[in-house]
């Protein structure tokens, strides 16, 4: 159970106790120095006066003391908290509140467990119910809190949930529903389409617009269908003009927008894309989108609520861990994470449940309304010259340039082989020869050995390269070009150019020559 990192002991157990009930805007190193604290004092009294914070009808007391034990609470205690959850005298929302951290310790007493531990269980779940609502209607951040669970639960439970949102009548439950139209088996979004329709017009200027935007996106017709005839309904049981002053609505309640950033691409043809917008208080809203050239949106998560200090503070930490990247402009980044969307759609690799929740902030007017015109992300391939063959035979000093330090052979698995024939053959696995060489025989042994690397690389490149593979680095190449082109770095874009240039199936200049390969 330790953390490892022991401090001197600044804050009591019960200051930190009260700071993490009272406070929801605990910056991430204060609260990991009072993980590091609690952590300490966890045997000695602190984790006895977590557990009391479960006996109180404190709602904010009960999810410090859940985000308490989700990081400290280990299989030695399980056995405290099972006891918790059998006696009776302590509230069943304390204990459902409890639920997630009993499933990560495999307790039996998780999911339908611990019903039989409840004093009146349907009231406990229509409360739960309520507060889970209340939860989603402060932020994104709960909104994906709150669909991984759902997410998680056998498919009969998730049905029933939807259901019930649908039969709530609470505006709220929209804030679950609409992401559940993206990316879920058919099945899930029928359902969630009927709940959005049981909802009616409570939720009308958030529905409407939902089923606007996944009647024009998905593909599948009986869906399509279905959504389109809700659209219908909802419609003519709302106010004359209701379809309309949603979509204005929709429009109105965007952001301002704040800065995008983006990286470098890796080795692996990754990079993240920033985007974060001022909210009304001056604070931030984040969304950070992994893009990866062969899978699209990898990853997606967010954050609210963040200063803008913070917001600086994490981009020149990235850069201290060597994930660079410099401002671009909205439309470039939007044009980055449309691409990356085409791939997803085009691999049938599912989106991030996240994102879903996101997208309306990520996306936020339909391209076919923008009036600017459309935003290149990468170089155009330049016509292969003699001056652009010359720059080519240059291609190995992309590697000198900090931006291409992590670019290797990908995979990785299929190059091991040459590697390792290289190794043996220069007999590192064998036992050293004894005795004295003359410097002439360490020469010819030392020309050898680079006469059998170029051999081995030359067999590598002709047999590993093919067009596929060209292909996929030709691109990653103009899309680094245009980067460094968008940092004023043009020598450095013209030579990722010249190379990706080199690299395209049909350029005269054999892969084994090219050095960039080499």
């Amino acid at each position: 159970m330790p953390r490892g990192r022991k401090r001197p002991p600044q804050d009591s157990v019960d200051s930190i106790l009260l700071a993490i009930s009272r406070r929801d805007n605990i910056d991430p190193d204060t609260l990991s120095h009072y993980f590091d604290r609690l952590d300490e004092e966890w045997t000695e009294g602190a984790r006895d006066k977590v557990l009391h914070l479960l006996r109180t009808h404190d709602p904010a007391a009960h999810a410090a003391a859940v985000l308490i034990l989700t990081e400290l609470a280990t299989d030695f205690d399980l056995d405290e908290l099972e006891d918790l959850v059998a006696d009776p005298t302590v509230s069943d929302m304390a204990k459902l509140t409890l639920s997630p951290v009993l499933k990560d310790l495999n307790s039996e007493m998780a999911d339908d467990g611990l019903i039989e531990y409840l004093n009146d269980p349907e009231a406990a779940m229509r409360q739960m119910q309520m507060r889970l609502l209340e939860l989603v209607g402060q932020s994104e951040l709960g909104v994906e809190s709150v669909l991984e669970d759902i997410l998680s639960m056998p498919l009969e439970r998730r049905l029933g949930f939807i259901n019930w949102l649908g039969s709530s009548h609470d505006p709220r439950a929209v804030n679950l529903l609409i992401p559940l139209l993206e990316n879920q088996t058919t099945k899930l979004v029928v359902a969630a389409i009927d709940a959005l329709e049981q909802l009616g017009p409570v939720a009308a200027h958030q529905t409407i617009p939902a089923l606007r935007y996944l009647i024009a996106h998905i593909s599948n017709r009986p869906v399509k269908e279905h959504a389109r005839a809700v659209l219908g309904r909802l419609t003519m049981q709302s106010a004359l003009g209701t379809e309309d002053a949603a979509m204005a609505d929709a429009h109105q309640h965007q952001l301002q927008f704040h800065e995008a950033r983006v990286s470098f691409l890796d080795g692996t043809g990754s990079q993240m894309i920033m985007l974060s917008w001022r909210r009304p208080d001056d604070l931030l809203k984040g969304v950070n989108v992994l893009y990866q050239d062969q899978w699209g949106i990898k990853d997606c998560y967010g954050t609210d609520e963040m200063n803008i200090k913070r917001w600086t503070e994490i981009v020149s930490e990235m850069n201290d861990q060597g994930v660079g990247s410099f401002q671009t402009s909205q439309e470039f980044a939007g044009a980055l994470i449309a691409e990356a969307r085409a791939i997803n759609k085009r691999t049938h690799r599912k989106l991030p449940i996240a994102y879903a929740i996101w997208r309306p902030l990520i996306e936020g007017e339909e391209p076919s309304k923008r009036k600017a015109p459309p935003v290149s992300t990468r170089l155009e391939l330049p016509e292969f010259t003699p001056d652009v063959l010359q720059l080519a035979k240059r291609g190995d000093e992309l590697y000198r340039i900090p931006e291409f330090t992590s670019w290797m052979f990908e995979p990785m698995d299929r190059v091991q082989p040459y590697i390792d024939r290289y190794w043996l053959n220069r007999g590192l696995f064998d036992a050293p020869n004894a005795g004295y060489r003359s410097r002439g025989r360490k020469n010819d042994k030392k020309q050898k050995a680079q006469l059998d690397l170029e051999a081995i690389i030359s067999e590598a490149i002709n047999e590993l390269v093919d067009n596929k593979w060209r292909g996929i680095y030709e691109a990653r190449l103009l899309r680094q070009g245009a980067l460094l082109q968008l940092a004023d770095r043009t020598e450095d874009a013209q030579l990722a150019s010249a190379v990706a240039a080199a690299l395209h199936p049909g350029s005269s200049m054999p892969a084994e020559e090219q050095p960039f390969l080499r």
